[in-house]
């Protein structure tokens, strides 16, 4: 159960980048231009007020959201969290349980604030690792008991 989340983790991760890849591509030059490297991304997003004159041209939001939702997004540490879920199973080594339980609520929250989105996808695979961590707590203090 362990291994197959961790790998659902990867693959999830992945899709992500590929998904939204598609249409940050368009945006690479610019960020290989250091065209990210500017003051106006730390403007305000929008003008609310007639006072505020400063914000950020729709240029700078396309090329910000493509690169928060591609590289600077949480796609790639999944794929590594995923991975290392995976190499943990491989050599038997106990899952902490805070990981499962921190990415479900985590992607509760987040599911809960963009509903139509992948988010929900990681609601199984969260319940799996937590059981699947469990499981293996279980099986490791009764096999202490065992041998003591």
């Amino acid at each position: 159960m362990i291994r197959w989340s961790g790998i659902a983790l990867m693959v999830i991760g992945i899709l992500h980048m590929v998904v939204l890849g598609i249409d940050a591509a368009a945006e690479i030059p610019g960020w290989l231009r250091l065209e990210l490297w500017t003051v106006e991304h730390w403007q305000p997003l929008r003008t609310q007020r007639l006072e505020v004159l400063a914000s950020q041209r729709l240029e700078v939001l396309a090329s910000n959201a493509a690169f928060w939702s591609t590289v600077g997004s949480f796609a790639l540490p999944l794929i590594m969290i995923g991975a290392l879920v995976v190499w943990l199973g491989g050599k038997h080594l106990p899952l902490p349980s805070f990981l499962g339980w921190s990415l479900l609520a985590w992607i509760v929250v987040a599911s809960l604030i963009i509903e139509v989105s992948g988010f929900p996808l990681g609601i199984p695979v969260a319940i799996c690792l937590i059981i699947g961590a469990r499981r293996q707590n279980l099986r490791r203090v009764t096999l202490e008991e065992a041998s003591a």
